[in-house]
């Protein structure tokens, strides 16, 4: 076979397609590499940082805003309640003073319990009805049981502390005694 005038290319001289040639891909020394990983993960560990910084200034501004509306709704509570202190001192003072007859004393008492207690009330907090009804261990804490005609058992005969809701939570648990059996000794 005569190759004479044959531009038969078989890959092997300089005439060599560049589809049978290899890619020319640079191949980073260690040392390269090392570089570039220490590179980003310093990179990363600013990032982190900075996300744990915002995280913690989110904390702060949460804690700061939770203190700031604390400290509203307890000034505001005080201002609704400073009436009925007021109305205590001038109880007392009049008292101290010989002036007030002892009925007055005690409508002022009362007075000033409305006060308090509606003050309370603007805020949620609700008196737990107990007696006359069944007994709740949700609402009432039963302090003894004792024997009472026309009250049914396990129904409260009545209230030795009242109770407080506040919205939908017990605040302070009924103390009670329920009608029952007495134990016998």
């Amino acid at each position: 076979m005569n190759n004479d005038g044959d531009n038969h290319n078989d890959g092997d001289g300089p005439n060599a397609t560049d589809s049978k040639r290899e890619p020319n891909v640079e191949i980073p020394t260690h040392e390269q590499e090392i570089v570039r990983l220490r590179d980003e993960c310093a990179q990363l560990e600013q990032q982190l940082q900075r996300q744990l910084a915002d995280a913690a200034n989110v904390r702060r501004r949460a804690q700061q805003e939770f203190d700031e509306q604390k400290r509203r709704v307890l000034a505001g509570i005080t201002q609704e309640l400073l009436p009925a202190l007021d109305t205590f001192s001038m109880a007392l003072a009049a008292f101290d003073q010989g002036t007030t007859d002892p009925k007055m004393l005690i409508e002022g008492v009362r007075m000033t319990r409305m006060l308090l207690t509606s003050a309370l009330e603007r805020h949620g907090l609700q008196e737990i009805r107990a007696e006359g009804l069944p007994f709740d261990p949700q609402r009432h804490e039963a302090v003894s049981t004792e024997a009472a005609p026309g009250v049914p058992d396990g129904h409260v005969v009545r209230v030795l502390q009242a109770g407080y809701l506040l919205g939908d939570r017990v605040v302070r648990y009924s103390r009670v005694v329920v009608a029952g059996q007495t134990p016998k000794p």
